[in-house]
């Protein structure tokens, strides 16, 4: 094997799961410090050498970029152990050489990107002084617990293993996806976006495999393309993922395992290479036990697990988004604004439901409002004023209706139209007023239509 990356040497040194890279034949060329402990095995000065606890294991070199689950009994050791295999290249012409991942079949993942911990001045240090790509340009932010998601990120950019991201809706995970697209070996070709959410169980296959001409009553008579087609030696990102109907994961557990599906109509099994990104602001875990999210497609998922903090946790990063935002300010003439500090000062008390995104669109209302060459908090939306973390915005209830029914159902509308026209009064935009609401873009619009909002 050629020297190995320095890259994928620091990733599997933080990981803290055991981890090493083989070959077809079983030799290991590199293990990280936790293999070394859980299989009491070190390669010392020899290039590669082989480990006994792995002689059972089951390495197929087929095209398959992802090899099901092994479990292996290690000797002292309570837990079965898991194996995940990932294939790090696919030339015909070249030997094939994995990395191996190996945990406890019973430990729960945490909503990390499970780093080992170390001396924490150290770790701080070293995720700070990485110098990140220009890719990562939109990821604005100085809060350690974020550098270490960025720096994370691009180590993993740069090899073929899936990434999950896990954060609330707002925080980047989209631009993330992004970034890692960007500064790996496949930026050259397309990153597909799936939102896993909005593709209904009747148009599963078509849309992600495409079908053949004829297929269907209302089929293109010239076939269409699905998104693995379009996808192919690129990246997938399943935006969502946890909201994916379980019809859904198994269409996409079965492609991950084969690296081949069929077209809806066809016969013939299409190779796909593919890379998978894919995001959630959900908890896949309690998903997990909830048997509302398939465990065996989790874990092909999750090889790098990568968690975006919300930004009330970040509170330093406010300014810096905030300078970030104006500077690159559409309106040229808007790009010299400043906050005033008491402007600021309600930014920063302010609890962020709505994330980096909420703060893109506050800033965007007060640079529109503002006739100043400083924002003032008069510019600020009404909404950053009431501090009710806990509670809704308005501070709505059934009592503070005007005109009282003994009716539930002319009740209940008269406090949704009443929810909904506050809503928009104090939203920066139709999109916030959504997240407020807590409801689908389909369900809002038609809301709007039916209390003659629109």
């Amino acid at each position: 094997m050629e020297k190995i990356p320095q890259f994928l040497i620091k990733t599997l040194q933080d990981l803290s799961d055991a981890a090493a890279i083989i070959d077809e034949n079983k030799y290991v060329y590199y293990v990280n410090s936790n293999f070394e402990d859980l299989f009491k095995f070190k390669i010392g000065g020899k290039i590669k050498n082989h480990c006994d606890a792995l002689s059972g294991l089951n390495i197929k070199t087929s095209v398959k970029v992802i090899i099901s689950p092994q479990f292996l009994s290690i000797p002292g050791h309570q837990q079965k152990i898991s194996l995940y295999v990932y294939l790090l290249n696919k030339s015909k012409n070249q030997e094939h050489f994995y990395l191996l991942i190996a945990r406890d079949s019973e430990k729960k993942d945490d909503r990390s990107y499970r780093i080992k911990k170390s001396n924490p001045y150290e770790d701080e240090e070293k995720y700070r002084t990485e110098k990140l790509s220009h890719e990562f340009g939109e990821l604005v932010g100085e809060n350690i617990e974020f550098k270490k998601a960025l720096v994370i990120a691009q180590r993993a950019a740069k090899s073929n293993i899936s990434v999950l991201i896990i954060g609330e809706s707002g925080t980047g995970k989209e631009i993330l996806a992004r970034a890692i697209h960007g500064t790996s070996k496949r930026s050259c070709r397309p990153l597909i976006d799936v939102n896993c959410a909005a593709i209904p169980d009747t148009l599963i296959e078509s849309e992600l495999f495409g079908y053949e001409k004829g297929a269907f009553t209302g089929a293109r008579t010239e076939g269409s393309r699905g998104y693995f087609d379009e996808a192919h030696e690129g990246t997938i990102l399943l935006d969502e993922v946890g909201d994916a109907s379980l019809q859904t994961q198994s269409k996409l557990l079965r492609v991950l395992e084969s690296g081949t599906f069929k077209r809806v109509g066809g016969t013939k099994n299409i190779k796909v290479d593919v890379r998978i990104i894919s995001s959630t602001n959900r908890d896949l875990t309690s998903l997990i036990e909830q048997k509302a999210f398939r465990e065996d497609l989790f874990f092909r998922l999750n090889a790098f697990t990568i968690y975006l903090p919300p930004l009330r946790e970040r509170r330093e990063d406010i300014p810096l988004l905030v300078d970030y935002f104006l500077k690159s300010n559409d309106d040229i003439e808007k790009r010299n604004l400043k906050f005033s500090s008491s402007a600021m000062e309600i930014l920063n008390s302010y609890h962020w439901p709505g994330n980096v995104r909420e703060l893109k669109g506050v800033v965007s209302y007060a640079v529109n409002m503002s006739r100043d060459s400083i924002v003032s908090p008069s510019s600020l939306p009404n909404f950053l004023f009431t501090q009710e973390p806990e509670h809704n915005h308005v501070g709505l209830s059934i009592t503070s209706l005007q005109d009282k029914t003994y009716n539930l159902t002319q009740a209940v509308k008269s406090l949704e139209k009443k929810l909904i026209k506050e809503t928009l009064e104090t939203s920066p935009n139709r999109t916030m007023a959504i997240k407020k609401l807590g409801i689908s873009r389909r369900t809002f619009y038609i809301k709007m239509k039916q209390y003659g909002f629109d």
